[in-house]
């Protein structure tokens, strides 16, 4: 591993990450299952979570990789997209903590 790939993957959720830790050839399936589900916001001064939506997940399968919850805005639709289509993630970004990889889009495209 190099310099470079050391600093930035503690520098929090960057695109270089997202290259780094799956690559630019990255094949991705949707998901539907049950749907979307939310992600709450997080008081860091009580230690829990909070009632606010702050945005929302999607699982997704990375082809090589497994199944990876992706967050998304809570605007976000995916009525559009059918269960089990390849898909392209909309400035994709990562970071990791603890060893493992958060992945967060600002949306989703289906691929033909």
């Amino acid at each position: 591993m190099y310099l470079s790939q050391l600093q930035s993957k503690y520098s929090g959720y960057t695109a270089d990450n997202f290259n780094i830790y799956f690559g630019k050839e990255l094949v991705i399936y949707y998901l539907a299952g049950s749907g979307l589900t939310p992600a709450f916001g997080y008081d860091k001064e009580a230690g829990k979570r909070t009632k606010e939506i702050v945005g929302q997940y999607l699982e997704a399968y990375f082809q090589g990789f497994g199944v990876q919850r992706v967050k998304l805005p809570k605007e976000f639709n995916s009525d559009a997209i059918s269960d089990l289509s390849k898909i392209e993630l909309v400035e994709p970004e990562a970071c990791e903590v603890n060893g493992r990889i958060f992945v967060k889009a600002s949306g989703i495209k289906a691929v033909k």
